[in-house]
C-alpha cells in the first residue's frame, strides 16, 4: 500500500465538477483579478473569524508583511515569534522591516513560551508580537494582547495552520491587532496554487491593508504609499470559496483519523500524541507526534511500508541562515532544540481510507523503536 503524505489528487477527483464549474464561471465573465468571487471570498472569511474587515492578498506570508505595515512597524523594530514554525512567521518580519526575536517553545503544545512573551511585552523590548497558532490548535493571547494595548505594541495571529480551530469558543482574532490566514495547498483550506488573507477589526487598519496589496492606491490612480502588488487572483478565490463548503465535515473527518492514530499511540510508551490543551479545539492541521527515541528510524520504517511522513520542523528557526545576523534570541532556546529532533507528523488529510488509516495505525505498532 502506498500513502503518500499529501494527496491533492484525491480532493480533486472526489470534487472536480464543482471546482472546474467554479473555473468555468471565472474564465466565462473574464474578470480574473478583483472580481466579485475575491469579495465573496472576504465576507466568508470574515464571518467565519467574526472578525468585521478581511482582505484578501497573494500569500500567507504577504498577509503577514502587509499586516506589520498596516501596524506601523518601524524599520528595526523588534517583533518576537516563535522558534518552532514555518519560515514565513519570522522572515515577513524581515521582509516588514523588524527584526526578529526568537522565543522559545512550551514543552507540551509547541508554542511560543507565553510568560516569554508577557514578560518582553511588559518590558517593553518589543514593538509587536507574531504569535503562530501551531499545528492547529490556539495559543493564549488575552493576557498578552491586553497588556500589549497598554503599551502601543501590536498583536498579529498567524493562524495559517488553525483555520477552524477555537480557545474557549472563540476563533483565532479575538485577542490581537490582525489576524492572518494562509490558503497555501498544504492547508486544511487551500487554492490550487497561493493565496492569504488578512483580518482587522479596526476600519482604517483594514484600509490600509487594500492601499498596501495594491501599490499604494488610494483611488483615482494616486498612490500615497510604496505597496506591493498582491492581489489574490480571482480563480483562487472561486475555488477556495467551493472549499470552505467543506470545511466541517472535511474537519470532522480530520479529528477521526488524529483519534485513531491517538488510540493506538496510547499504547506505545515511546511516542507520545499530540497533546490538546484544556480550552481548544484541535482541527490536527498536522498530526505532529513525538517520537521519543528512534525518530529517524520510524521514518525510515513507515517509508518502507509505503507511508509518508514529514518533520515540522527540523530547525530552529533561530539557526536558520537566512537569519544569521539579523534576529535575537529571549533567553535558553533548549525545549525548541529537542523538539526538532523528536517530531515527526503523519498523513492527515480526509481522503484517507479506513483501510489506509488501519494500515498506519498497524505499521505504527509493527515499529520495534
Amino acid at each position: 500500500m502506498q500513502i503518500p503524505f499529501m494527496r491533492l489528487d484525491r480532493q480533486f477527483a472526489n470534487h472536480r465538477q464543482e471546482f472546474m464549474d467554479a473555473v468555468e464561471t471565472v474564465f466565462t465573465h473574464g474578470k480574473v483579478l478583483q472580481a466579485q468571487e475575491v469579495a465573496d471570498l472576504e465576507a466568508l472569511v470574515g464571518d467565519f473569524f467574526a472578525m468585521p474587515h478581511a482582505v484578501a492578498v497573494g500569500s500567507g506570508t504577504d498577509a503577514l508583511i502587509l499586516a506589520m505595515k498596516a501596524l506601523g512597524l518601524k524599520p528595526g523594530g523588534r517583533v518576537a515569534v516563535t522558534s518552532l514554525s514555518f519560515v514565513a512567521s519570522a522572515s515577513a518580519i524581515v521582509h516588514a522591516g523588524g527584526v526578529p526575536v526568537f522565543v522559545d517553545i512550551e514543552d507540551d503544545y509547541f508554542m511560543a513560551r507565553e510568560d516569554v512573551l508577557l514578560d518582553l511585552v511588559q518590558s517593553g523590548k518589543v514593538d509587536g508580537v507574531v504569535a503562530v497558532h501551531l499545528y492547529g490548535q490556539m495559543t493564549e493571547l488575552s493576557e498578552i494582547h491586553a497588556e500589549a494595548k497598554k503599551r502601543g505594541v501590536f498583536v498579529i495571529e498567524d493562524a495559517a495552520q488553525a483555520l477552524g480551530a477555537t480557545r474557549h469558543g472563540i476563533a483565532p482574532g479575538a485577542h490581537s491587532d490582525c489576524t492572518c490566514v494562509s490558503f497555501d495547498p498544504t492547508k486544511v483550506i487551500g487554492a490550487q496554487g497561493s493565496g492569504g488573507l488578512a483580518l482587522a477589526r479596526e476600519h482604517h487598519i483594514a484600509e490600509h491593508l487594500r492601499r498596501l496589496r495594491y501599490h499604494g492606491h488610494a483611488g483615482q490612480r494616486v498612490y500615497t504609499e510604496i505597496g506591493h502588488n498582491s492581489q489574490l487572483p480571482t480563480v483562487q478565490a472561486a475555488i477556495i470559496n467551493a472549499k470552505l463548503k467543506h470545511e466541517e465535515e472535511w474537519r470532522l473527518r480530520r479529528l477521526a483519523i488524529a483519534g485513531a492514530f491517538t488510540e493506538t499511540l496510547q499504547r506505545m510508551p515511546h511516542i507520545r500524541p499530540p497533546k490538546v490543551r484544556q480550552g481548544n479545539t484541535h482541527i490536527y492541521h498536522k498530526y505532529a507526534m513525538t517520537v521519543k527515541q528512534g525518530r529517524d528510524a520510524l521514518a525510515l520504517h513507515l517509508k518502507n511500508r509505503g507511508i509518508g511522513s514529514s518533520v515540522h520542523y527540523s530547525m530552529p528557526l533561530h539557526e536558520q541562515p537566512c537569519f544569521a545576523g539579523n534576529h535575537e534570541l529571549a533567553g535558553d532556546m533548549s525545549v525548541v532544540k529537542k523538539a526538532t529532533q523528536h517530531l515527526l507528523s503523519l498523513p492527515i488529510y480526509p481522503e484517507l481510507t479506513d483501510s489506509e488509516v488501519n494500515y498506519i495505525c498497524e505499521s505504527l505498532k509493527a515499529f520495534q523503536g
